[in-house]
């Protein structure tokens, strides 16, 4: 009886983290600036899957670097390689703090900065094309406030839950997966409807100037960055 339960206790945990992470990884390769630049960029190109390969390479790097980060200096993971506890915990509890405070002023940058910046393709062609796709899809994603709190709770989450190395590399695949899901979405539909893409493409330009998601954004970002610092704070006097 008790087995049964632990089994089926553990699938929920793994589907449930299964969609977590899918729902997370989304979130962080989120940006609409670089789906209006990816689209007008390969509807104009000779070698579109050329130019959506290498920005999703960009995102799928910043990405990379960004789980990797969180993942591996997460307290449980220092603990594994720091000989003291409370040498980890300092670590710990500084790198968090860092990155709470990062939260708040990107938060606040983004309240300063409301307008959605426009990437003219032309100019990005000139600069070198593929190359600069490839670090616009990087530089978007890993200074991206949602691509950095997606990936700092993805990060967390997959060191919490995470029993053995398969189980952590399977979430992180997920994750992956789904950060760069919109731009197949955007190659496949431009080559079947590419008129209904355009169109699509000017609704979601017209929708960014009318919605002002940069300012929830930026309000959801100073919050929970200002709850990782007084979390870490507490932990670090009460731990």
């Amino acid at each position: 009886m008790y087995m049964a339960t632990d089994i089926i206790s553990a699938l929920f945990i793994f589907i449930s983290t299964l969609i977590s992470m899918s729902i997370l990884g989304l979130a962080a390769g989120f940006s609409p600036t670089l789906y209006v630049a990816h689209i007008a960029m390969t509807a104009k190109s000779k070698h579109p899957v050329t130019y959506t390969a290498s920005i999703m390479s960009g995102v799928l790097l910043a990405v990379l670097v960004l789980i990797v980060l969180f993942q591996t200096l997460h307290l449980d993971k220092l603990l594994s390689f720091i000989d003291t506890t409370v040498k980890a915990l300092t670590v710990s509890v500084i790198f968090n703090v860092l990155v709470g405070a990062g939260f708040v002023w990107g938060g606040i940058w983004y309240l300063n900065h409301q307008h959605v910046p426009d990437i003219k393709p032309a100019k990005v062609r000139k600069t070198g094309g593929i190359i600069s796709m490839f670090g616009l899809g990087f530089a978007r994603t890993f200074v991206s406030v949602s691509g950095v709190t997606a990936a700092y709770i993805a990060g967390n989450i997959i060191a919490n839950v995470s029993i053995g190395l398969l189980e952590r590399l399977i979430y992180t695949v997920v994750f992956f997966a789904a950060s760069v899901v919109p731009f197949f979405g955007i190659i496949i539909f431009m080559r079947k409807n590419p008129q209904r893409l355009t169109k699509m493409t000017q609704q979601l330009r017209e929708l960014l100037d009318k919605t002002n998601y940069r300012l929830i954004v930026g309000v959801g970002a100073i919050i929970l960055g200002g709850s990782i610092v007084i979390f870490n704070l507490m932990m670090a006097l009460f731990y």
